[in-house]
């Protein structure tokens, strides 16, 4: 079994345009049109059972029509949908409320697309309330092509909350700081957080990756693509290609996230 635990989809009606626009702001290729149905099929054809859809409101005004979209998509039986809320709305605890009573088991911040750095002081409180209510914490964390400086999650950042995540179910995505890798091996890996391996693959080499895979825990790596991003069958054919021991492969391709995700 395969688990992609970090893809983004859109509605059909603006897939399109925002495939176009994302792609130009950070010049990479898209390998889906960001429409369901493309990015179902894309799975199936590499072997992916299960995805989890990420979302991310970017202004406070469109936060209800994202997750509305993905309360809907969560109703797909191969689609784990997550929410997001936006910071900076001062009604994010009813929104929170909402999703959860809705079936929805993850919120997903990108702290660059959001404007906020991951240690800041105002954002504990969102983040107990988030863990408080039984959500999967997901956020982005280092580099985004698309959005350049400042990093608003960098490894070092990480680090400044990290002991408020111990035992939670929080994960930090590109295995903690994408772009960064070479401070992630003495700053994160190995701390009780779950990492995914979306995107990592296309900026080390494998041994590299396989560096950080094993100096991490084991049961806290997750199989992601950051699709539409990254080939989704390139990634598959990445992870069963490494140097690690089959029982591993396993683990990060599917029981890591169905202990997650509660599957």
């Amino acid at each position: 079994m395969i688990i992609d635990s970090h893809v983004h989809i859109f509605p059909d009606k603006i897939a399109k345009n925002v495939i176009e626009t994302l792609s130009g702001r950070a010049k990479i290729p898209a390998y889906t049109d960001g429409s369901l149905d493309d990015t179902v099929s894309k799975m199936e054809q590499a072997g992916v059972d299960i995805f989890v859809m990420q979302s991310i409101a970017t202004n406070i005004k469109q936060t209800e029509n994202v997750n509305n979209f993905a309360i809907d998509i969560n109703k797909n039986d191969k689609i784990i949908a997550f929410g997001s809320i936006h910071p900076d709305s001062p009604d994010y605890k009813s929104e929170l409320d909402r999703l959860k009573d809705s079936g929805i088991k993850g919120i997903k911040l990108h702290p660059d697309y959001q404007d906020f750095f991951i240690d800041e002081k105002r954002m504990i409180p969102i983040y107990e309330y988030i863990l408080k209510k039984g959500f999967i914490l997901y956020f982005h964390s280092g580099f985004d092509a698309g959005l350049g400086e400042p990093v608003h999650a960098t490894p070092e950042g990480i680090l400044n909350v990290l002991s408020m995540f111990n035992g939670e179910k929080v994960c930090l995505a590109h295995m903690g700081g994408f772009g960064m890798h070479e401070r992630l091996m003495e700053i994160l890996m190995g701390k009780d957080i779950y990492i995914d391996t979306s995107c990592v693959a296309e900026f080390v080499s494998n041994e590299i990756f396989e560096e950080l895979l094993k100096a991490h825990r084991r049961d806290r790596v997750l199989f992601a693509t950051d699709s539409p991003w990254n080939s989704i069958s390139k990634a598959v054919k990445n992870i069963k290609s490494l140097d690690i021991d089959d029982e591993y492969k396993e683990m990060i391709f599917s029981q890591n996230a169905k202990t997650l995700l509660g599957i």
